[in-house]
């Protein structure tokens, strides 16, 4: 046991009254999402609750973090005043830890994942990508854009921060070479929807892109001449915040948009037609690896230059290529069971038959693969008997699935024909491919998880639900053995009933379990007529991803300690502090505590902000002041939620921090705007930034009756912005004027944004300030 004694046993906090619940962590980004493989990367992961004890994994080959995680101070930008209904929504305010990746030189290229842990609960796995190309990193200023020059070809790292951030990155392009960019971002689980556009050296734009239901933005162009583009990036709708990450490629290389066939056999050579730009007209051949793996990422080479990785389906069924002139009942193709077909809706209109020999009583499935492998195609199956009379019709297979899947048993012998079309008759074209898997129907499923991380909570139970992936129902139990669990953690409801689509475990960490974190598996067998079939869950994870077949677990410790308030509305002024009174109600925890704002906050801040306060061992109470900026909205109302941190130690001896917020009423700071006990005005709203020159800055500041104090004037210039500078001045109780002289070096700049001049009063009883904004325009 420590002998320090302000940490508190776990048997003495269990032995007290009721705790509340484990606050559990959240992973919201980590910037830069990628780097280039055979460098290091200096990160920042931002997230919830992690405190600095948070455990950081990578998962793949030839990535790991070459230091543990450690708060850092946490980038931000206040950006426009929020308006309402919109200031009223709940926001995240992650905080930065900071860390070094090191990317193994012959690491895979692709995804590699990150997960966080604390004392309190584990993350689900996000993305990180390694690349090959040459990498930066943005660096972060507030105001407008600033163009970036870089060198072709690269992959950006760039944040849309605050909201209605543009980031504009400028480079030099030669006439009549295909530039292509390309954004990643909603598949490192960012909110960023971008938008693109291509602009040249007179300001005109040549191109646009945006984001599909199949892909992200992107854009290919041809410079019309040599010179500079810039390409812009924001999101569409003008948001903005940390976890807006993307990943930004440009280059002028050989690039692949689709292919066809869209996936092959097994361990055969097989000719593929590419779509794309710098590409060969013919098709490439290209021997594929017997590998008992669902899919294969090639990359092609033309000219000494290789193109992006494109997915290929691998399968062990004979392959088959469609005619072109099987577009009706009549010119139905012939094809054989089992097989996969591998087509096309060339154009507008067009349908594709086949002629299928079916047997009475035979059950068969139809699996028509399309947007799962890519492809825009929305696919519709139709099966019409051999009287030309339409069967069976099968469209989306799940929400936001437009592939098909069904069964369908043959009521006599004869042949059928088997349809495949666009579900809009208005598209087709070379990329609208599809495959379509034909097989007698056999008892087969997959498990897929729900969830790649579950928390235990020691004594409370925790749920993780399997889902069973199958054309038809599976009309015998499914047993679930559970593997990589400690034996004090109890498994209930490991056996899936016959026909069910899915199951709920029920997992219970009993009172001793050592707070920990492993992995554990599902693995699932039936027994179908004599065949026990045995499947492993995984995660559905989007195609060309490293699949994940574990969960992620982790024992978490519950908080002991909790503080309450009492429910008080009042109008404050703008610019100044706001305190408020709380009660502890420790539970058996004696320790010190950290009080700071919440990670998660129930309105949007408005730029409040609040000190991190220490409240001593054994105290039963504290004082919490916050501060309101003085260009807060008047009338208007916020809401601010508190955290409280401590350290605990367990039965183990081993120290774990725990953390506590509540959005109840009682325990928020809630305040009315009000007028500001000081108001600042300056003679002119803008200044020309002359270097080696000065400017003199005429200033007035009201003062409210109650707040004759003397005040203080200084300039706060943003810390980008460089060689600019005024000396302060105090004003006494009776002065209401006063002048603040502007410098100017000789490499001052860039003035992208204005600076503040702020009035803070001096020795008063209670603290105010005032501030007033200089827009700064730069010499010509």
């Amino acid at each position: 046991m420590n002998t320090h004694a302000w940490l508190t046993s776990l048997a003495a906090v269990l032995a007290c009254c009721s705790i509340v619940d484990a606050e559990e962590p959240v992973a919201s980004y980590i910037f830069p999402a990628g780097g280039q493989r055979g460098t290091k990367c200096e990160v920042r992961v931002g997230g919830l609750f992690l405190h600095d004890a948070c455990q950081f994994d990578l998962l793949g080959p030839g990535v790991r973090a070459s230091r543990p995680l450690k708060r850092t101070e946490t980038v931000w930008f206040e950006g426009p005043l929020i308006p309402l209904p919109d200031s009223q929504q709940a926001e995240d305010y992650p905080q930065d830890y900071a860390t070094q990746i090191e990317i193994a030189a012959d690491a895979p290229l692709g995804t590699s994942y990150w997960r966080l842990a604390t004392s309190q609960g584990a993350t689900a796995a996000r993305r990180f990508v390694v690349g090959e190309l040459p990498e930066v990193v943005e660096q972060e200023i507030d105001g407008e854009p600033i163009p970036k020059t870089v060198d072709l070809p690269v992959t950006i790292n760039g944040r849309i921060f605050p909201r209605e951030d543009v980031d504009v990155w400028s480079f030099h392009a030669q006439r009549g070479h295909n530039i292509r960019a390309e954004v990643c971002a909603s598949r490192l689980g960012s909110p960023l929807d971008a938008r693109l556009e291509i602009i040249d050296a007179e300001g005109r734009k040549l191109a646009e892109g945006l984001g599909t239901q199949l892909g992200e933005a992107s854009i290919s162009f041809t410079p019309p001449v040599d010179g500079v583009y810039q390409v812009r990036i924001h999101d569409i709708n003008f948001g903005g915040l940390q976890n807006y990450v993307y990943r930004l490629t440009l280059g002028f290389g050989p690039h692949v948009s689709a292919i066809f066939p869209l996936g092959a056999r097994r361990g055969e050579k097989t000719r593929f037609e590419l779509l794309g730009h710098g590409l060969s007209t013919e098709p490439v051949e290209v021997a594929l690896p017997a590998a008992n793996v669902k899919s294969y990422t090639h990359r092609f080479e033309f000219g000494g230059r290789w193109t992006n990785g494109v997915p290929i389906e691998l399968d062990d069924l004979p392959e088959q290529i469609e005619r072109e002139d099987n577009n009706d009942l009549g010119h139905a193709e012939p094809i054989v069971v089992p097989s996969i077909v591998n087509g096309r809706i060339q154009s507008p209109g067009d349908v594709d038959c086949f002629a299928l020999t079916a047997t009475k009583g035979q059950t068969y499935e139809f699996d028509l693969r399309a947007s799962r492998l890519g492809s825009p195609l929305d696919g519709v199956l139709v099966v019409f008997d051999s009287t030309g009379k339409e069967v069976l019709r099968s469209d989306d297979m799940a929400v936001g699935n437009t592939d098909s899947q069904c069964r369908y048993t043959a009521p006599a012998d004869g042949v059928y024909t088997v349809a495949v079309e666009d579900r809009l008759s208005s598209r087709g074209g070379p990329a609208f491919a599809y495959r379509l898997r034909i097989d007698a129907a056999r008892p087969d499923y997959r498990l897929l998880l729900a969830s790649d991380a579950v928390n235990l909570v020691r004594g409370k139970e925790a749920k993780l639900r399997i889902d069973v992936d199958a054309i038809a129902p599976v009309e015998v139990p499914i047993d679930l053995h559970i593997e990589g669990l400690p034996a004090s953690v109890k498994v209930e409801g490991t056996q899936i009933p016959a026909k069910a689509r899915q199951v709920e475990l029920k997992l219970t960490a009993a009172e001793n379990t050592p707070i920990q974190t492993g992995r554990l598996v599902v693995r699932g067998t039936a027994k179908i007529g004599e065949q026990e079939i045995a499947r492993t869950a995984e995660l559905n994870v989007p195609r060309g991803d490293p699949p994940i077949d574990h969960v992620f677990w982790a024992v978490a410790l519950p908080t002991p300690f909790k503080f309450v308030g009492t429910y008080k509305l009042s109008f404050e002024p703008r610019g100044g502090f706001v305190e408020r009174h709380y009660r502890l109600l420790r539970n058996g925890y004696n320790g010190p505590l950290e009080v700071s704002l919440a990670d998660r906050q129930m309105r949007h801040l408005q730029g409040i902000t609040g000190p991190s306060i220490n409240v001593p061992a054994n105290a039963d109470q504290f004082d919490y002041s916050v501060f309101l900026p003085p260009w807060m909205d008047l009338g208007r109302t916020s809401r601010t939620v508190l955290m409280a941190v401590g350290t605990l130690e367990d039965f183990d001896g081993s120290q774990h921090v725990v953390s506590y917020s509540t959005v109840e009423q009682n325990e928020q700071v809630v305040i009315r705007v009000s007028s500001g006990l000081l108001t600042l005005a300056s003679d002119r709203e803008s200044i020309l930034a002359q270097p080696r020159a000065s400017t003199p800055i005429k200033l007035s500041i009201t003062r409210d009756p109650s707040h004759l104090s003397p005040v203080k004037l200084e300039l706060i210039v943003p810390p980008h912005i460089r060689g600019v500078k005024a000396e302060p001045v105090i004003l006494s109780a009776a002065q209401t004027t006063g002048q603040l002289t502007i410098e100017y070096a000789a490499d001052c700049g860039p003035f992208n944004g204005p600076l503040t001049v702020r009035a803070t009063s001096i020795g008063a009883d209670r603290a105010a300030t005032a501030e007033t904004r200089l827009e700064i325009v730069a010499p010509r």
